[in-house]
């Protein structure tokens, strides 16, 4: 649940999910009560091409759980998914990446590149739905981990019993194509990053078998998107969806795969005078200016700036001055395993 971190305050949530109104396995209510078992304070639904569950009514906090609904576009070759939130309506099939991706961002949409460094080629019913037109312009961020894709990268007709058996340990973390992506796309404007389950639960025969490939349940308890508001979350629907995705638009988020330890009091600032700000924020350049990390407990902490990683360490605080001008995130793993990962901190010459 929501976690005071110094001015601000941290809301955990899971992002991209499916239901039965497209290829999901439960009903909205069905995963909604799930993932408030598990403690999350925001799920955000996008089923394939329907926009049913809003029509429906079905947005709303559901005790503390603040749920919206948006959706999944593709284009006609299956490629190109785009999650949309906030849209007025579900945006015509035969349109392009490039129109619909226009045509959200001027309704004031929220767009997000889907699972866009998609490469698996090991069993042929399972392609890849990579995105392939980089020259698009007006989304607000990119799926950086995207919790389906990275399993079934790793999956062969050998080894599916077991990874459908163990699905969490198979996750590593973002590639590096799409990090140094996302870095070089922030250079030039801010692009939020995020982590998503992209949940389905899926049924599969695995011989004489029948698993649920990635149970929703076991979904949240991996890979969480952490935002960060100036004030609390309010309790009137439209205002916290506005507060969320707000959050979004401005890149104030962190994400964690919580399988390898909690990750709700992370912190990483930039502190000048009596100035401070957090990831998606800038601050300008100055003598006394300080990078801080905190960090739950001990692990590999890099940090990245302007793309390319500067200092590596095991611990669980960081303290650094003398910023040079620029772009700053920091990862954080545990062994070869990524655990926390954050937006970036624009620092701007004095």
């Amino acid at each position: 649940m929501a976690v005071r971190l110094g001015d601000w305050h941290c809301y955990a949530g899971a992002i991209h999910i499916h239901t039965t109104e497209s290829d999901g396995t439960k009903t909205l209510e069905e995963v909604v009560s799930l993932g408030r078992e598990v403690g999350l304070d925001f799920m955000m639904f996008s089923d394939h091409m329907t926009l049913s569950n809003r029509e429906m009514g079905k947005e709303g906090f559901y005790g503390d759980t603040l749920v919206t609904v948006g959706y999944e576009h593709n284009d006609a070759d299956d490629i190109h998914h785009y999650l949309l939130f906030d849209s007025p309506r579900v945006y015509p099939s035969d349109m392009s990446a490039a129109e619909y991706v226009k045509a959200g961002a001027a309704d004031g949409a929220l767009g997000f590149l889907a699972h866009p460094d998609e490469i698996r080629n090991k069993l042929k019913s399972y392609p890849p739905y990579p995105w392939k037109d980089w020259s698009v312009d007006g989304f607000t961020g990119i799926e950086l981990w995207n919790q389906m894709s990275e399993w079934m990268e790793k999956l062969t007709r050998y080894n599916m019993l077991v990874n459908a058996c163990s699905p969490r340990k198979w996750m590593v973390g973002p590639t590096d194509r799409i990090l140094k992506k996302w870095d070089e796309l922030n250079m030039t404007r801010k692009v939020v990053g995020f982590a998503s389950v992209d949940a389905h639960a899926f049924s599969a025969k695995v011989g004489p078998l029948k698993v649920e490939i990635f149970p929703y349940k076991v979904h949240f308890k991996t890979l969480r998107s952490y935002i960060l508001l100036p004030e609390e979350m309010s309790r009137d629907f439209n205002t916290a969806r506005d507060q969320l995705y707000q959050a979004l638009r401005d890149c104030r988020l962190y994400f964690a795969n919580v399988r390898w330890g909690a990750a709700d009091e992370f912190e990483f600032y930039i502190k000048s005078g009596d100035q401070t700000t957090v990831s998606g924020g800038q601050i300008k350049a100055s003598a006394d200016a300080r990078l801080v990390v905190n960090l739950p407990e001990r692990a590999t902490l890099k940090l990245i700036h302007n793309g390319q990683y500067t200092l590596q360490a095991n611990t669980d605080r960081l303290e650094l001055d003398r910023l040079d001008p620029g772009l700053y995130r920091v990862e954080a793993w545990k062994g070869k395993r990524g655990w926390i990962f954050s937006n970036h901190i624009r620092v701007e010459s004095e």
